[in-house]
This record gives C-alpha cells, sequence and structure tokens, in this order.
C-alpha cells in the first residue's frame, strides 16, 4: 500500500512563530550589515545604529504586512451584551 504525501499547512503557531522570528532577525542583521559596511567604507561610526534601527523597523513592517491582518480572527456574527445564551442559540436557528 502506498502511503501520499499530504503537505502540512503553513498555519500552524510554531511555523508562524519562526517565520516572524526570522523576518525581525533577518531585517535587524541585513540592514545594520549594510550599516556597518558602509561604516567601514566611509570610516564613520553613525551607520551601523541608523541601519540596525531601519531593519528592525523594515522587519516589523513586514512582520505586519504580512501576518497582521491572519493574527485577528474576525466573528461569523457579533453578540450583543443584552444576549442571553437562550436567545443566541433562537437566533442561530432562525438564520
Amino acid at each position: 500500500m502506498k502511503t501520499r504525501f499530504i503537505p502540512r499547512q503553513r498555519t500552524e503557531g510554531a511555523d508562524i512563530g519562526w517565520s516572524v522570528m526570522t523576518t525581525l532577525v533577518g531585517g535587524f542583521v541585513v540592514w545594520g550589515g549594510i550599516g556597518r559596511l558602509l561604516d567601514w567604507w566611509l570610516d564613520t561610526r553613525l551607520l551601523t545604529p541608523i541601519g540596525l534601527i531601519v531593519g528592525m523597523a523594515l522587519g516589523i513592517y513586514a512582520v505586519v504586512a504580512r501576518f497582521g491582518l491572519a493574527a485577528a480572527p474576525t466573528p461569523s456574527h457579533q453578540q450583543s451584551p443584552r444576549d442571553t445564551p437562550a436567545t443566541v442559540g433562537a437566533r442561530e436557528e432562525n438564520e
């Protein structure tokens, strides 16, 4: 009997967490490295901290752009504070 390969979905918590972490660290390292190389080439000390700050800001922007809306699930219907369990069940049966 052959077993089929079933691909894992990317919605598991650990996978999303690692994606967020590598995006943040990647932006920090890449832009901090660019700032460090420019500091070394231009013989300054200012561009490394600027590169680190820009890298972290771009990393946060990339995380929010990619995962921001998926992190907040939207409810299927709004429940008012005056709803009791009996009225909610009756409303769902009528819909």
